[in-house]
């Protein structure tokens, strides 16, 4: 295993290179599934606004506005202190001033506002607070109209009960992301960045004439150096899998491992690091020098990633860009991840498609293999 144990000692000088790739990665899955989680269906629900109001109606109308509002914002009755009101608004104290007009209940029932909304810069609440008082007025003038007192309206306006929506929950998840398979969606990244970087260095160094005359000289047939040189590419791919899948399980803990569908992310990912072993593998094979290493594989990797739905989700993609990138290996991972997200439960047409992904993964695996086995064998020639 001499070959074998000369190649971890090339990984090993080249350690320093795989910790900060696998650092990057670590904190791009890890903040992208923060956001997620605090986003996600927190997105639709009722938006709370922080409001000064200030009541120059001073009328049991404006004083049921008053109680409608509060129900569903901040707000705090201030005087109509203007200075004080802006300084507030400058200050982000307060995200909107509303003003109920004098004659605010006469202006309602000839079909009139008579609320002046001021928002703070750059907010958007203004939109959304008018049309929950133009709703609110709405329903009592309905009320009203069928002949219920101005008060009585109010009062069955805001006592309506809130509907409730009890979501079915037909793809097993809940209507949730899970929050580990941001750490999964990222992992091509690490694998063709830190793979590419150190394995490819490994090989060229491997493939210098100088040590590659020597090997030739040596004892070991050459059908022994290369296999010991691929086996010490799937050790340290395998090694690098298994320590993001083990960060993975510390970090997410429960709600990762009890997922139903984990082994199928699990096999996703590792077919997955094969296809980014065999991209080193060529990159290493085509590369004549070691510093030339990390100029390719930079920009390459980052292109991949944008191209095929790593950074940047495959559904906003359009649809020649997504041409393109079916014709790499990261793009059908990230198809079979999408679907692993919206469905945890996996069968029937579901199943077939992710099957069908990971299946096609798996010839570009063969595809890649034979492509480094013909440049092998016509460098080889060539010399």
């Amino acid at each position: 295993m001499i070959v074998f144990k000369s190649y971890l000692l090339m990984v090993k000088r080249n350690y320093g290179r795989l910790l900060l790739y696998f650092g990057i990665f670590i904190g791009i899955a890890v903040a992208m599934s923060i956001a997620g989680e605090n986003g996600g269906t927190g997105d639709f629900s009722a938006e709370i606004a922080e409001i000064a109001l200030v009541d120059l109606d001073q009328s049991e109308f404006s004083e049921q506005l008053i109680k409608f509002l509060k129900e569903k914002h901040h707000v705090v009755v201030s005087e109509n202190d203007k200075a004080k009101l802006s300084e507030e608004l400058y200050y982000e104290k307060r995200d909107i001033v509303l003003q109920i007009k004098k004659g605010f209940s006469e202006a309602v029932l000839e079909g009139k506002n008579g609320v002046h909304i001021t928002q703070r810069p750059g907010s958007y609440n203004g939109v959304y607070i008018s049309q929950q008082i133009e709703q609110f007025l709405g329903d009592v003038l309905s009320y009203h109209s069928f002949g219920y007192s101005i008060s009585e309206s109010c009062r069955r306006v805001i006592g309506r009960k809130e509907c409730k929506v009890t979501l079915d929950d037909v793809n097993g998840n809940g209507g949730k992301t899970p929050t580990f398979s941001y750490f999964f969606g990222f992992m091509p990244y690490l694998f063709i960045a830190a793979l590419g970087v150190v394995l490819g260095k490994v090989l060229v160094v491997f493939r210098n004439k100088r040590i590659k005359n020597r090997m030739m000289a040596s004892s070991f047939s050459l059908l022994r150096q290369n296999v010991q040189i691929l086996f010490g590419f799937w050790i340290i791919g395998s090694l690098l899998y298994f320590l993001s899948v083990t960060l993975a399980g510390i970090i997410y803990g429960k709600d990762m491992l009890s997922a139903s569908n984990i082994g199928y992310y699990l096999l996703n990912s590792y077919v997955d690091m094969l296809a980014a072993l065999e991209f080193a593998f060529i990159v290493g094979v085509l590369v004549k020098e070691e510093k030339r290493v990390d100029t390719i594989i930079t920009p390459l990797s980052l292109g991949i990633c944008f191209l095929c739905g790593v950074f940047v989700p495959q559904k906003v993609l359009s649809g020649p860009v997504q041409s393109v990138a079916s014709f790499l290996p990261v793009h059908w991972y990230e198809k079979v991840n999408n679907l692993l997200v919206d469905h945890a439960e996996i069968a029937g047409e579901v199943g077939r498609q992710v099957w069908q992904g990971i299946g096609i993964q798996v010839l570009f695996l063969f595809a890649m293999a034979g492509i480094s086995m013909a440049i092998a064998k016509y460098q080889q020639q060539e010399r």
